[in-house]
């Protein structure tokens, strides 16, 4: 696993939980750790792996900003999700991009475990300020995502550097043969 991507998601999580220690079991936030931490890890490296983390019966709630400033939004069932990211993933486009999760709480739902996270695009340099993912255990007691509500900005938002002229001095020495 990229050693920042589990720094990223562990550190996150850890941080945001020691406030909610006492009100979430100690077995719950490990499972959300490593739940986030393999979500991040498909996600940022692009992995087909992504694709088991849905359940086809997720609910994928879709707020697109096009190049036009238009918004779009859309609700998706897991299978469609799915379907999507797996087309753009085999085509080379890029569908999945790598992602940082801050200010990550989690709550109990009794029957499933909701994450609420500040998510920093870094390919389009932008905040999606109201992420949620919700994920339960399946028959097979594996953790899926039922839930997601993203926001997708298709314009580029880094900044370019002030200058693209790199002021550097460079001294030669030449060494003279005798």
């Amino acid at each position: 696993m990229n050693c920042s991507v589990s720094k990223v998601a562990c550190l996150l999580l850890l941080g945001s939980q020691l406030a909610n220690a006492t009100e979430l079991d100690k077995q719950l936030v490990l499972d959300a750790k490593h739940f986030i931490t393999a979500y991040l890890n498909d996600t940022n490296t692009r992995n087909i792996d992504l694709l088991k983390l849905y359940s086809d019966g997720a609910t994928i709630k879709v707020t697109v900003i096009t190049l036009d400033r238009a918004t779009k939004e859309t609700t998706l069932s897991g299978q469609t999700w799915k379907r999507l990211l797996r087309e753009y993933l085999y085509s080379g486009q890029p569908a999945v991009e790598p992602v940082e999760l801050h200010n990550v709480t989690i709550q109990d739902n009794k029957t499933s475990l909701e994450v609420s996270a500040l998510r920093y695009l870094q390919t389009r340099c932008y905040w999606d300020n109201n992420y949620k993912v919700t994920f339960a255990k399946n028959d097979t007691g594996e953790y899926q995502i039922i839930n997601e509500t993203l926001y997708i900005d298709h314009k580029n938002q880094c900044r370019a550097p002030d200058s693209l002229t790199i002021n550097q001095n460079i001294k030669i020495n030449q060494i003279q043969q005798p």
